[in-house]
């Protein structure tokens, strides 16, 4: 056993405005239970910064320690947590960003989900969005090329109730065994605040460790700051991640995809007998074209008829579905199938879709993000989110 022994370690780089800090230290520590080592890493931060995690490291509870690693200018994530995990205790770890505002029971339902399975070693949680309660994070899927934040701006009720697989999560809220670390070692400090995290997990699988997430454990993220440098190293840190782990990335996105069409149409057997219309409005046009593939291979749609609208509205932003369909669709008794890019490009349509409302209230759209809903879900004006990313 080694010295000093704790159960848990968190670490945490903080390189941040020192009121989300407040809210995210306040939430730690109300949620973070007895044999826990956190590890802050003030990563360039300011006096301010130091003097508060100073103070809660003065009035920490009894069971809980808190170590404190100083950088008087910012290094970056790689090399912030590689400096926390020389000097982490625990058996489990976890990382968080200091931006995320934590829920009870986070920390055990991690360690409860890692020990299902030997073949478990990574974490994720479901981060939502505070402003609007959506679904910012729910792991990483695939496409054929583009890795997409699965089930963004979704419902937290829309999304799987069981624990789920997944290639890659995000690190703002992430947990690991130990024996991983001590496996594949540190992170690549050549991914210089972007990729990092997903290069690690990579070589994680590659040693033989699933991630997952557990959709039961969520926690609010600000997304209030990055780090140094994040936008203008983005194209060298993902040129580096494709270069290394290109041959590995597996196209996931698909079943989950089929999975939630299924459940929707089972829902929807009593319109069985009407024809399907696929209604094309997707922008990446590689992913298109392999959904509407796999989609006739499957069988579970057949479709009458798909209509390719996508180079009739401008990129990003809303599409406005009168100016590019008109009313022509609006009478149709078919069932309309729509493919977009995200399903929140299509919010700003109350008039087209009131109208076609009354015509056909269980059309389906279908996004790249793996989130498959009825049209007069959006009609209903329910939606808590927006932001396409």
């Amino acid at each position: 056993m080694r010295r000093n022994y704790m159960l848990y370690t968190i670490i945490v780089p903080v390189n941040q405005d020192y009121n989300i800090l407040n809210l995210f230290t306040d939430s730690l520590l109300r949620t973070v239970v007895a044999s826990t080592q956190i590890i802050f890493i003030n990563d360039g931060s300011g006096s301010a910064v130091f003097q508060h995690l100073d103070k809660l490291k003065q009035e920490v509870r009894e069971g809980v320690t808190i170590d404190i690693l100083q950088h008087d200018f910012p290094l970056g994530c790689a090399v912030s947590i590689n400096s926390a995990l020389n000097i982490a205790k625990g058996e489990y770890i976890f990382f968080l960003d200091s931006d995320t505002i934590l829920q009870p029971h986070w920390q055990t339902m991690m360690k409860e989900t890692l020990d299902t399975d030997i073949t478990i070693g990574m974490i994720g949680g479901v981060l939502l969005y505070p402003q609007t309660g959506g679904v910012q994070h729910c792991g990483i899927a695939f496409a054929d090329s583009i890795g997409r934040h699965l089930f963004l701006n979704a419902s937290p009720d829309d999304i799987p109730k069981e624990t789920f697989s997944v290639q890659l999560v995000v690190f703002a809220m992430f947990g690991m065994k130990r024996e991983v670390y001590e496996t594949i070692g540190g992170l690549d400090e050549k991914f210089f605040n972007g990729y990092e995290d997903f290069d690690y997990q990579m070589r994680a699988r590659e040693a033989g460790y699933d991630t997952v997430i557990n959709p039961n454990i969520q926690a609010y993220h600000w997304e209030r700051s990055s780090g140094i440098h994040r936008n203008f190293n983005r194209k060298n840190n993902l040129a580096r991640f494709w270069k290394k782990w290109g041959n590995q990335i597996e196209a996931d996105v698909w079943p989950f995809v089929f999975s939630h069409l299924k459940e929707q149409l089972h829902h929807q057997r009593e319109y069985e007998h009407l024809p399907m219309v696929g209604i094309d409005l997707a922008e990446v046009r590689s992913d298109a074209d392999t959904f509407w593939s796999k989609l006739d291979e499957a069988g579970i749609a057949p479709l009458a008829d798909v209509r390719d609208y996508s180079n009739r509205f401008n990129s990003n932003g809303a599409i406005w579905l009168p100016q590019v369909l008109g009313k022509e669709l609006i009478h149709s008794e078919n069932r309309l199938l729509f493919l977009v890019d995200n399903f929140t490009r299509l919010l700003e349509n109350r008039y087209w879709i009131e109208m076609r409302h009354a015509h056909r209230a269980k059309d389906l759209i279908i996004d790249l993000y793996g989130n498959v809903i009825t049209m007069d879900r959006i009609y209903d004006g329910c939606w808590p989110g927006t932001k396409v990313r």
